[in-house]
């Protein structure tokens, strides 16, 4: 979460971008008040300098959630001077107030029963998750080979070895179908579905 590296490659890029979205799934759970008050996910909503409406004037003064302790109590006024009423009495209600004075707060990812990070929860999380479309549902279908399935992928992508493919990517050749006496053009919509051996299969 700290390093600041942005370059590297396409997969640690990758994993950088989703960083932003899924660091607020991180629960800090207060022990002696160690998280930072405004920018840790301590009180379950997300970190506060987020949540607040964006013409919110944020104390940057009140470091870190031990700074509106008081006797080991919520400092209740603190609470409401620095934060809309709304989010001060979530604090005071839902949240018990840190007391252990030598052990650091603790992260807890909340996307697992146990708390601890997995790649599967977090993929699971910043996926988007659609509905199959109908090709897909029959081009992979369980118990066929898989040969097939993903030759039919190809098919239905675009990306079979055919001539009209090869000029796509800026590769200008001769193109002959030779299923013909007169040949025609090597495409895949003419060798797979036009010519006479396709259209006979």
């Amino acid at each position: 979460m700290v390093v600041p590296w942005k370059q590297g490659s396409h997969i640690w890029r990758k994993m950088l971008e989703c960083r932003d979205e899924i660091e607020h799934k991180i629960v800090w759970k207060p022990r002696m008040g160690s998280s930072l008050f405004w920018f840790d996910n301590w009180t379950r909503l997300g970190a506060l300098y987020f949540v607040t409406p964006p013409d919110f004037y944020c104390d940057e003064s009140v470091h870190n959630v031990y700074d509106v302790i008081v006797y080991g109590s919520w400092d209740e006024k603190k609470l409401l001077e620095i934060l809309p009423q709304e989010l001060a009495q979530h604090v005071t209600e839902n949240i018990k107030p840190p007391l252990l004075h030598h052990d650091l707060d603790r992260p807890y990812w909340s996307l697992e029963h146990k708390g601890s990070f997995s790649v599967k929860s977090a993929w699971e999380y910043t996926r988007r998750r659609k509905d199959p479309s109908v090709v897909y549902k029959n081009i992979w279908v369980r118990g066929l080979p898989f040969k097939i399935t993903f030759f039919m992928w190809k098919v239905w992508k675009g990306k079979l070895s055919f001539d009209d493919y090869f000029r796509r990517l800026g590769y200008f050749m001769s193109s002959k179908c030779w299923c013909y006496a007169n040949p025609y053009e090597e495409t895949m919509e003419h060798v797979l579905f036009n010519s006479y051996a396709a259209r006979t299969v």
